[in-house]
């Protein structure tokens, strides 16, 4: 007999993935099932049906059995193999452990250990998150919560839409091309894009996760984040990028008087001795705001600062929002200067686009030249003069 431990995720993987085998939902040329089975919980040994606690879109169902056992044949050999979890209780602390265990039926059932690793790789290669779109957080309790993402509204996004220098066009095309052929190339990124709101980090993230989706495993952190887990979670299901909005908010700056419980180990994943096969996308407002440590060469490959919109990309970013030919042609030599001397960011333009379209439809027959120039002025004292005379902006669409 064979028995190891195993990750939770790993665990859950293969109570998924044997059901499926059983099922018919899956097939595997290598492994056939004659018998699947649960217990009502690792203290309660009665043989009862599997519980399914939901089934996605795939087929794919999720078991709530604590422990499951089938009977199965492997490279024509038979073998029972046990799926269960262990609770054991240290100093007053409860403490659960995952196992597969493989027990060989028959003189000719040698490859346990063999099987058992061909079930953990297979399980995690057809895990019902593998290259899927995720969310990832804690819950209450801190542990992780993880949801699927539907991809429908990163759909337009793409690179020809991002309206940036061709420098770090050229960069986040790197990304993407590293990322999609990780089996071939074998090395990770870990890209920090900063710049002030409005100047297409978001943009920029969105358009990497529309391109990228079906290929790798997306996962979006937020709010409160357990490192390791994350990291964890994501290497089993390689190639995977993790994307961390306003990263300087998780892991602050020690110089300025602040920092998150969670530095340390985020710092301990960036460093860690196994390969990694994890890539990570992290956006900040500012860059001075993140602790050095976080931002050092070699924890980030490249640091890549977005700017103002360049007056030559205007036209095009006010084409690719609208379709309006009288809204477009507002937008003579004259406005776009003006535009140009307030040195505003693409979302500002896009939000002109917006009150525009509205304007239009409530009340076309007004003279949209002079509400246009009224409108430049007054979102410009709202969003940009502030007393101590700071910018600021606003992200709109993503821009």
């Amino acid at each position: 007999m064979y028995q190891r431990k195993v990750s939770l995720f790993e665990y859950e993987f293969m109570k998924t993935y044997l059901y499926a085998l059983y099922e018919g939902t899956l097939s595997d040329e290598k492994v056939s099932i004659s018998e699947f089975a649960a217990l009502a919980s690792s203290a309660n040994p009665v043989i009862i049906a599997p519980a399914i606690v939901s089934t996605n879109e795939l087929g794919l169902s999720l078991i709530g059995n604590d422990v499951i056992y089938v009977h199965l044949e492997f490279e024509e050999s038979k073998y029972q193999v046990t799926v269960f979890l262990q609770l054991f209780h240290r100093s007053g602390t409860s403490i659960v452990r995952n196992y597969i265990s493989v027990l060989g039926i028959g003189p000719e059932s040698t490859k346990t250990n063999l099987l058992s690793d061909y079930l953990i790789n297979q399980s995690i290669k057809n895990s019902y998150y593998k290259n899927n779109l995720l969310t990832i957080k804690l819950d209450e309790d801190n542990n992780m919560e993880i949801s699927e993402l539907r991809v429908d509204e990163f759909k337009n996004e793409s690179l020809d839409k991002i309206y940036v220098p061709e420098q770090i066009k050229s960069e986040l095309e790197r990304f993407k091309e590293c990322a999609d052929n990780f089996s071939e190339i074998g090395y990770n990124l870990r890209y920090l894009l900063c710049g002030a709101p409005g100047t297409g980090k978001t943009k920029s993230v969105r358009t990497l996760i529309n391109l990228l989706y079906g290929k790798v495993t997306v996962i979006i952190a937020g709010g409160e984040t357990d490192f390791k887990s994350l990291f964890d979670f994501a290497r089993l299901l390689s190639p995977s990028v993790i994307c961390i909005d306003d990263i300087d908010l998780i892991t602050g700056n020690r110089e300025l008087g602040y920092s998150n419980s969670s530095f340390g180990s985020f710092l301990q994943e960036l460093d860690g001795f196994e390969k990694n096969n994890v890539f990570l996308l992290a956006t900040t407002n500012d860059k001075s705001l993140i602790d050095k440590a976080a931002s050092r060469p070699g924890r980030f490959d490249m640091i890549l600062d977005f700017g103002k919109i360049h007056i030559a990309d205007y036209i095009k970013l006010i084409n690719s929002v609208t379709k309006n030919e009288y809204v477009i042609n507002l937008f003579d030599e004259e406005l776009l200067g003006n535009l140009k001397r307030k040195n505003v960011t693409g979302a500002f333009i896009v939000n002109l686009i917006k009150q525009l379209e509205i304007k239009f439809k409530l009340d076309a027959g007004s003279d949209l030249k002079i509400y246009l120039n009224n409108l430049i002025e007054l979102s410009y004292r709202g969003f940009y003069k502030r007393t101590e005379e700071k910018e600021f902006g606003f992200k709109i669409n993503g821009v």
